[in-house]
């Protein structure tokens, strides 16, 4: 099943089942079964039981309900604030070869390499990256399998961490290689790690959706082919079987740091592909269409922010 947030914009949301072709308003369905939530994240952090009550009611729009055309719907992020947005760097060999990140030893100890994206920077389905001066010219694209945690999930073991899982989305975690800092008069030697970091940080600098796919859609996550286009070329074509932590292990080592709450979204790390690689970086004008097998497509345009 699919479900998404939709609306013009934040005060206008609400909840919708996704068919192939058609969205269904759930809002009406919801009032009459007890349900006031207005977007997936509410949903999630009201508890169990009103999320098995959506997929009830879900389930009930999807038999004789007229829909809207997708073309014509306005997406949100699927869950418009969640707690934590938790990203993870480099977890693809090929993605840490390509960008000259330390060699990657297989059978070495090693933990995920974990940050945050701020909620500021999480953008939906269709809406615009925007460009910042400070940034320069070297701002990359990052197409990523997105996780979203359906329960309070705290020290999790691995063989348990999917049935934490409310559902799969797709992310482009957009990434600025190198900051322009105007201002700066001396360097010190963790800048050039600070500049990565905080360029992950920006407005829209996140993009989210369209939509969240129920588990019993997503047999196998550690089998799904992750896609980027740029302007209709294909950037970066892998599989989520290449992740060096696979998506129970990454939940499992974050919960142990971090109680991970309803409605979080993990990104689970970035294939080969990206920009930095093949010395093309995102102009104003440029359109991303970031796919995973099964779940979906996730377009963006990119503008300058003036």
């Amino acid at each position: 099943m699919k479900l998404a947030t939709i609306g013009e914009d934040y005060a206008s949301r609400s909840i919708a089942l996704v068919r192939e072709h058609d969205v269904v308003d759930v809002s009406g369905p919801m009032a009459t079964a007890g349900l006031g939530q207005r977007d997936l994240g509410e949903v999630l952090s009201a508890g169990p039981d009103a999320w098995m009550r959506l997929l009830d009611v879900a389930r009930g729009a999807d038999n004789g309900h007229r829909g809207i055309p997708i073309a014509s719907v306005s997406f949100q992020v699927p869950v418009p604030r969640p707690q934590h947005v938790i990203a993870v760097a480099a977890n693809y060999r090929a993605h840490i070869e390509e960008t000259g990140t330390i060699e990657f030893v297989p059978g070495t100890e090693t933990n995920p390499w974990l940050f945050n994206k701020p909620q500021s920077s999480l953008n939906p389905h269709r809406a615009a990256v925007r460009l910042p001066r400070l940034l320069g010219e070297r701002v990359d694209w990052e197409a990523e399998l997105g996780v979203v945690i359906g329960q309070p999930a705290h020290d999790v073991p691995v063989e348990e961490a999917l049935t934490y899982v409310a559902g799969y989305t797709v992310v482009n975690d957009i990434s600025a290689r190198r900051m322009n800092v105007p201002s700066r008069t001396m360097t010190r030697p963790r800048d050039v790690f600070y500049d990565w970091l905080h360029g992950k940080w920006f407005d829209t600098f996140c993009c989210v959706g369209p939509w969240i796919v129920t588990p019993d859609e997503v047999a196998h996550p550690g089998e799904l082919e992750i896609t980027l286009d740029l302007n209709g070329k294909t950037m970066q074509r892998a599989s989520t079987r290449d992740m060096i932590f696979p998506t129970e292990q990454l939940i499992s080592f974050i919960s142990k740091i971090v109680t991970l709450m309803p409605g979080d979204i993990i990104a689970t790390g970035t294939p080969a592909g990206v920009g930095k690689a093949r010395n093309r970086f995102l102009q104003p004008g440029d359109t991303m269409t970031a796919s995973v097998e099964v779940v979906g497509s996730l377009t963006n345009s990119v503008v300058a922010d003036e």
